[in-house]
């Protein structure tokens, strides 16, 4: 009879989860990687920006012109606080989800330990059982071939 796990099902279902949860951190990683892209453009852009202007300026922009860099540098400023903000909450969510994940491998790794060990005892026990069986037909046999 070959070996039969009692919580295979329960097995199956952890492995399951365990792929939920990589799953859910691989979207916050996602998440976490676009808005760095994005925080990263945004400086480029902005870096730009101050290059235009400080051209303008060389060349003799009007003083409404300075006024408008400004306020546009303070928008600049806070939209990058939101994305840093963004961000450090973003990191926030996966280093949770990496927690997440790691109790659900942690318990599918339980659970695998625990099939495996009872496997190799189920081996032994059979592996045992066979010679036992092979011991006994030897003796029958010598036995059988002694009297005969």
């Amino acid at each position: 009879m070959a070996f039969q796990y009692r919580l295979e099902v329960l097995l199956r279902l952890q492995r399951s989860l365990e792929r939920q949860e990589e799953n859910r951190l691989l979207t916050y990683a996602a998440q976490l990687a676009r808005l760095k892209t994005e925080l990263q453009g945004w400086n480029e852009n902005r870096l730009e920006r101050k290059q235009q202007a400080l051209e303008e300026l060389q060349r003799g922009s009007p003083a409404a012109m300075l006024h408008l860099l400004m306020k546009w540098e303070e928008s600049a400023r806070s939209h990058e606080a939101q994305l840093r903000e963004q961000i450090r909450i973003a990191e926030e969510a996966r280093l949770q989800q990496m927690q997440a994940y790691r109790q659900a491998r942690q318990r599918r790794e339980v659970l695998g330990g625990l099939k495996e060990q009872l496997e190799t005892t189920y081996d032994l026990d059979e592996t045992r059982h066979t010679q036992q069986r092979v011991d006994e037909a030897f003796l029958l046999r010598s036995f059988y071939w002694k009297n005969s």
